[in-house]
C-alpha cells in the first residue's frame, strides 16, 4: 500500500496514454486466456456456458469501453485551461490509490474487472484482494492480473490492509454489508428486492422475465427478485407460466445438465434443501412447495396472521417465492410492514399498467424501479454502491474514484463582486437588501383538476352508484308530482 501511494503522488496515473495502456494490456491478457477463464467460471461457479461466456463478454466489453473513453487530446486541453485565462470549473483529480474487495461468490470475473476497470481508466493505484483458495478463478487472476498491470501500480493482497494505510484510500467493498458507510467506502449493501405482479400485468413477459432473474447465474445475483407478490386473480395463471420458463432451471436440462456433475447435483440439491428448511422455520410465513428440483425450487409463502409481519429474509438461492395479494394497496402494506431507511429496498420491479406501476413506485421506496422488464445487465456484478446513481452496464462509474478539483481565474461578474471595493458600497448594499427584501409574487396555479388514482376511483363510484341514484330520485319527483297534480286538480 505504501509503494502504491507513493505512485499515486507522482501522478503516473494521471497521464492519459499511460492509462491507456494499462487497459489494453488488461483487455490483452483476458481476452488471450478466454478458454481458461470460462472454464474456471464453469467449475467455481456452477453456471452454464451460456452465462459464463455471457460474464466474460461483459467484462471484456467493460475494459474496451472505459478505453475508447479516453481522449488525450481533450485531456490535454482541460489541463491547460488556466495558461490559457479560463476557468476549469469542471476539473476532476483521481483518489491515488482505490483497495478492492470483490464478492467472488457472483459472477467473479465482472465482480473484479467492474471496479478495476473503472479505477485505472480514473488514473488510480490499485489493491486487490484475492484470498488464497483452491478455487479456480481466483488462483487464474492471481496469476494474469500482475503481468498486465504496471507493478508500481497494482497489488494483490490475500487480506484486508492495516486501517491506517487505508484511510486516504477509496474502498470498494462488496461483501460487507455496512449500512452507515463512509464517504470513502463505495459498500454492496444486501437488502431485499421485491416484484410486484397485477392483474392488469403481460402475464407471460412478466413470468419470463422474473423467472430469469431469480435463477440465471445460480440465483445468486443481488438482484435476483427475493419475493414475488403476485394479484390472488392471476395467481393460477401466473403459476403455470412460471412452471413452464422455469422447468429448464429446476430440472437442470440442455447445457446447464452437461455442466453438472454427480457432486455438483448432490450440492446444488443439498443448498435447495438449505434454502427450504431456512424458510419453513419462518413462524410467521406458512410454506408450501409447488415443485423442487435439482436447481431449485418454486414455493408460495403465505401470511399466518393479518397483522403487520416484515418480509421474509434475502435469498441467496434459487428460490422462486411467490405470495398472493389482494390489490396494490395491500402489496405496498406488506412492504411497508416494518420498513425503515436501513431496510429500503434495492431494487423494486413492478409489472402492471402504467397507471397502477406509477402508484406502485410512488409508495413502494425503493433504490431503483423497473416498470414491466428486469435489465439483464443488472444481474451481473456486485449490487450498486449505496448512496450513489445506478449505472446498469458499468455498475462503478469512473467518476466514483475522482473529485472535484476545480480552479478559477476569471473574475465573476455578480451584484457583490465589487461591493467591497466601490467608494459607493454602501448605495449599493442597501439597493441589494431592498431588491432582496421584495415579496416573492406567487404564480397563478393552473385551474385544473388532476386526475390520479384516487380521484379516478371516486369518479367510477360515482358513475356506478350515483347517476343510477339521481336517476331513480328524478323518476320518483317525476312520478309524485305527476300523482299529486291527477289529485287535487
Amino acid at each position: 500500500m505504501d509503494v502504491l501511494q507513493t505512485t499515486a503522488d507522482t501522478g503516473q496515473c494521471h497521464n492519459p496514454y499511460f492509462r491507456q495502456e494499462q487497459l489494453k494490456s488488461l483487455h490483452d491478457i483476458l481476452r488471450t486466456n478466454v478458454d481458461d477463464i470460462k472454464a474456471s467460471l464453469v467449475q467455481d461457479s456452477g453456471i452454464t456456458d451460456v452465462e459464463a461466456s455471457t460474464e466474460i463478454a461483459r467484462a471484456l466489453s467493460l475494459v474496451k469501453q472505459h478505453y475508447n473513453s479516453l481522449e488525450p487530446a481533450k485531456e490535454l486541453e482541460q489541463e491547460y485551461l488556466i495558461a490559457k485565462g479560463k476557468d476549469a470549473a469542471n476539473r476532476r483529480e483521481p483518489w491515488g490509490v482505490v483497495y478492492i474487495d470483490p464478492d467472488l461468490s457472483h459472477t467473479p470475473l465482472f465482480s473484479v474487472i467492474a471496479p478495476l476497470s473503472a479505477a485505472l481508466v480514473a488514473g488510480n493505484c490499485v489493491a486487490l484482494k484475492i484470498e488464497n483458495s483452491r478455487r479456480a478463478l481466483p488462483a487464474l487472476l492471481r496469476q494474469l492480473l500482475p503481468g498486465a498491470i504496471s507493478f508500481d501500480t497494482f497489488a494483490l493482497v490475500s487480506s484486508v490492509p492495516q486501517a491506517n494505510t487505508l484511510k486516504n484510500a477509496i474502498q470498494v467493498l462488496q461483501q460487507e454489508n455496512n449500512e452507515h458507510p463512509e464517504y470513502r467506502q463505495l459498500v454492496s449493501q444486501k437488502r431485499r428486492v421485491i416484484a410486484v405482479v397485477d392483474r392488469s400485468a403481460d402475464l407471460s413477459a412478466a413470468a419470463e422475465s422474473l423467472v430469469n432473474a431469480r435463477f440465471a447465474f445460480a440465483g445468486t445475483s443481488s438482484y435476483a427478485p427475493d419475493l414475488i407478490l403476485v394479484n390472488e386473480f392471476v395467481k393460477k395463471e401466473f403459476l403455470e407460466l412460471v412452471l413452464r420458463h422455469a422447468i429448464r432451471f429446476l430440472a437442470g436440462s440442455g447445457d446447464i445438465a452437461t455442466n453438472d456433475s454427480t457432486s455438483e447435483k448432490q450440492t446444488h440439491n443439498a443448498n435447495t434443501d438449505k434454502s427450504l428448511q431456512k424458510l419453513s422455520e419462518n413462524a410467521r410465513w406458512k410454506l408450501s412447495t409447488i415443485t423442487k428440483g435439482e436447481r431449485g425450487a418454486v414455493v408460495e409463502l403465505t401470511k399466518v396472521s393479518d397483522t403487520r409481519l416484515p418480509l421474509p429474509s434475502k435469498i441467496t438461492e434459487p428460490m422462486f417465492c411467490i405470495s398472493a395479494i389482494t390489490s396494490l394497496d395491500h402489496a405496498i402494506d406488506l412492504v411497508a410492514a416494518g420498513a425503515s431507511p436501513e431496510t429500503q429496498l434495492l431494487a423494486a420491479y413492478h409489472f402492471a399498467a402504467t397507471t397502477h406501476a406509477k402508484y406502485l413506485g410512488q409508495f413502494i421506496e425503493a433504490d431503483a424501479t423497473f416498470v414491466n422488464h428486469v435489465p439483464s445487465a443488472l444481474l451481473l456484478g456486485p449490487a450498486a454502491p449505496a448512496f450513489s446513481a445506478l449505472d446498469i452496464e458499468k455498475r462503478y462509474h469512473p467518476s466514483l474514484f475522482t473529485r472535484m478539483s476545480p480552479q478559477f481565474i476569471a473574475q465573476p461578474s455578480t451584484p457583490t463582486s465589487s461591493l467591497f471595493t466601490r467608494k459607493d458600497g454602501a448605495k449599493r448594499a442597501a439597493q441589494l437588501l431592498q431588491d432582496a427584501t421584495k415579496e416573492i409574487k406567487v404564480a397563478k396555479r393552473p385551474e385544473w383538476i388532476a386526475h390520479g388514482f384516487f380521484e379516478q376511483g371516486i369518479f367510477i363510484g360515482l358513475g356506478m352508484y350515483g347517476i343510477p341514484l339521481l336517476t331513480c330520485l328524478g323518476a320518483s319527483v317525476y312520478f309524485l308530482a305527476r300523482a299529486a297534480v291527477r289529485r287535487f286538480l
